[in-house]
């Protein structure tokens, strides 16, 4: 039977916040919005009892909680932290699955002699990233990828779910849908509407069960639609194609470490735009060669982002994702094949300085020059 440990940072921009300045604990403290037309990228537990949720436009963020502490997002702060973070759990097993800039999954199956019963991994984990970085996380631990990020959802802030096996469908029965990864409101609306509330409702129905939460022959749960992609909330916005560019290039390095830390390669890149008026739109595009390198991701991302955005329009957002996965099975010329084996080895020797001596140690700024 494995065992996976899904966690997740609690607020992680604003506990980073919190932990660089002690005074800013026990405070409502909210990353992004400060302009009122910006838009609110974490917000501390203190925040949240007042109404503030991430996504949120910082003028209604400042209506609900004027008393807040509103600071400018520090990106590369919270990536040195999150390095910090993923070194942690490193030394906990090999398979670490970075998820997402503040959330990862480990497989703790096999590491019971060196470490014990993974329940009590995963609670020296959790200790050791609040003991090491003064930061709370939370965790969900189940036989199942998807059941422990449910049950990761569910412990937060600062708690630690532990489905034992044998228990899975009595613990979603009663759970609401919409936690099933993937399920956002328009697919919940849809799913109400056919009756379909909770997922123990999900599960005893055959066709919808297998489309949007089943379980193979292992007892796996899987999720269907998955895509790896990191988007950013500007604080001021911009109109320039340049500066655009360079934040394009930042977002595209985080999906290319992930796409190689998953070992997978991408069909499809998407960019993601959203204007001062919060209009957004999204644009992707199927390559005839799969890939997992930067350069070659932020060739695509960087055609899409030229001929979609719209001249002299202030943009507040961007983002980039990668989608449609395969491992292998693509037919590519010796030469090709040579050339990206070389640029893979490339990356992820970037991959692992960074890893060791954290995200600013070295940059790629050649490759994007090159890529234009």
């Amino acid at each position: 039977m494995r065992s996976y440990f899904h966690i997740d940072m609690d607020a992680f921009y604003a506990s980073v916040e919190q932990a660089m300045n002690p005074d800013l604990k026990g405070k409502a403290v909210i990353v992004g919005g400060r302009s009122g037309r910006g838009v609110v990228t974490s917000a501390s537990y203190e925040a949240r009892k007042f109404g503030v949720r991430s996504a949120m436009p910082g003028f209604q963020a400042q209506r609900l909680c004027p008393h807040g502490i509103f600071l400018p997002n520090r990106h590369a702060l919270y990536s040195e932290y999150s390095d910090k973070v993923f070194a942690i759990l490193e030394q906990f097993s090999p398979a670490v699955r970075a998820l997402s800039i503040d959330e990862a999954l480990i497989d703790l199956t096999g590491t019971e002699k060196l470490f014990g019963a993974p329940i009590a991994t995963a609670e020296r984990i959790i200790a050791r990233i609040r003991r090491d970085l003064d930061l709370p996380a939370s965790g969900g631990l189940a036989s199942s990828r998807v059941i422990a990020k449910i049950a990761a959802t569910l412990a937060k802030p600062q708690g630690l779910i532990h489905v034992f096996p044998g228990s899975e469908e009595n613990f979603l029965a009663p759970l609401s849908v919409s936690l099933v990864p993937g399920v956002g409101p328009k697919t919940r609306e849809t799913l109400f509407a056919r009756g379909v509330k909770t997922i123990g409702d999900l599960l005893a129905a055959p066709k919808l069960r297998d489309q949007y939460f089943d379980f193979d022959a292992r007892g796996e749960a899987r999720r269907h639609d998955h895509s790896i992609g990191s988007e950013t909330t500007l604080d001021k916005p911009v109109k320039q194609i340049g500066e655009m560019e360079e934040v394009l290039w930042g977002l595209v390095e985080e999906v290319g470490r992930r796409l190689r830390t998953d070992g997978v390669f991408a069909r499809c890149i998407a960019v993601k735009i959203r204007y001062s008026d919060f209009k957004t739109l999204t644009r992707s595009l199927t390559i005839e060669t799969p890939t997992c390198v930067d350069r070659e991701i932020f060739g695509v991302a960087d055609a899409l982002l030229k001929k979609h955005v719209a001249p002299g329009r202030p943009v507040r957002l961007l983002g980039v994702s990668a989608s449609a996965f395969v491992r292998s099975g693509w037919q590519e010329s010796l030469f090709d094949a040579g050339r990206e084996r070389a640029l893979e080895n490339l990356y992820r020797g970037i991959d692992r300085l960074r890893g060791k001596y954290g995200a600013g140690a070295i940059g790629a700024a050649g490759a994007r020059r090159r890529s234009r």
